[in-house]
């Protein structure tokens, strides 16, 4: 482990009561353990019904679905998308089965594909959030700022509560990442986090009152699962953070523990994959 890394988790031991995970504890271990046999229970269970032969194209459609969701938690991303473009096949005006596949796309850095597949979503439902929101992370991982400030605007227009919160620290990764000349809108944010311990401290550390090392600290949670997930965002943002004061080797540090922890249904989890590999092409 790196020693800055391994200072960050000490810092989370020592933050509070609250359990603190570090991702390569053997609790940590043990959650993910969990976690994957999950998902092989629900591909099994998927797996018969869609061989059972009982099902309409709409049951079979979701079926699929189901069977792709858990195999992007195993990492099986190509699967996913068969699976999605089956689902696709069987009821082709589902917003949600492109959105979907759109997002195993854009994990296989297949961004052409995932980029129609999220115009077909939104052809379908103007209004998802979900693809707004991976539309902005797909320009983002291309690089292009500009781009997925729009479309993280847009969603922070419709977004209330966490979601919003969420939302705004998007727009302001891209606003910083980026050079771009918007207002912030993170004041807002933090009065909609309020007194909420999570993720008010991610905001905070944006707005420049908390290090990015006490953020990651602020992550531990009573519940050992909670604590995981919650260092897996607050490692990510944190590195960003980093990458924003040109800082590259204390961001690959904290993008490598968001992915350490092996939260891979968060989005961040992916979003730290990407930016690991960009920095490997540096």
């Amino acid at each position: 482990m790196h020693g800055w890394l391994a200072l960050l988790f000490a810092l989370v031991a020592g933050a509070s009561s609250a359990q603190a995970v570090e991702p390569e504890s053997d609790l940590a271990r043990q959650l993910r353990t969990q976690q994957r046999q999950a998902a092989e229970r629900a591909i099994a269970q998927a797996t018969l019904q869609i061989e059972s032969g009982t099902l309409d194209d709409k049951q079979l459609a979701s079926a699929f679905r189901t069977r792709a969701v858990a195999r992007n938690r195993l990492l099986q991303y190509a699967e996913a998308v068969m699976d999605l473009s089956r689902a696709v096949e069987l009821d082709p005006f589902n917003p949600l089965y492109y959105e979907d596949r759109a997002t195993a796309h854009l994990k296989l850095r297949e961004f052409p594909q995932a980029d129609l597949d999220l115009e077909m979503a939104l052809g379908l439902d103007s209004g998802r959030a979900g693809a707004q929101r991976e539309k902005g992370r797909l320009a983002f991982y291309r690089g292009d700022y500009e781009q997925a400030a729009q479309h993280f605007t847009r969603l922070a227009r419709s977004a209330e509560g966490q979601a919003f919160v969420y939302s705004v620290l998007w727009l302001e990764l891209a606003i910083r990442r980026g050079g771009l000349k918007r207002p912030s809108r993170l004041a807002l944010a933090e009065k909609v986090a309020g007194a909420e311990r999570w993720p008010a401290p991610l905001v905070q550390m944006y707005r420049g009152k908390v290090q990015p090392e006490q953020a990651i600290a602020a992550a531990a949670a009573v519940d050992p699962r909670v604590a995981l997930e919650q260092q897996c965002e607050a490692s990510f943002y944190a590195g960003q953070a980093y990458m924003i004061r040109q800082q590259p080797q204390q961001a690959k540090a904290a993008f490598e523990a968001a992915v350490a922890t092996g939260v891979t249904d968060f989005l961040e989890y992916d979003w730290a994959v990407r930016e690991l590999e960009l920095l490997a092409d540096r």
